[in-house]
């Protein structure tokens, strides 16, 4: 069984990830017109680790979530 404060992690974190990575590449197209192309280089190669970090909570997310899933399924119910 997964704990429920690494599930409110991971839950929580997506969001923040998600924004993170929009406000990145955001940036990093700002930069590129401003003419800056180291900046704009450097903001997308962080925002592609944003990226990765997305790709892994999810994972793990829906991984936990079906361990939880499984852990419940195999509980004797009580019929009483």
């Amino acid at each position: 069984m997964v704990p429920r404060r690494i599930l409110v992690l991971l839950v929580y974190g997506l969001p923040i990830l998600i924004v993170a990575f929009a406000v990145l590449m955001g940036g990093g197209m700002l930069a590129q017109a401003l003419g800056d192309t180291v900046g704009a280089r450097v903001l997308q190669w962080v925002a592609v680790a944003c990226l990765m970090l997305i790709v892994t909570d999810l994972v793990l997310l829906v991984g936990a979530l079906g361990i939880n899933s499984l852990v419940k399924a195999e509980e004797p119910r009580d019929e009483s």
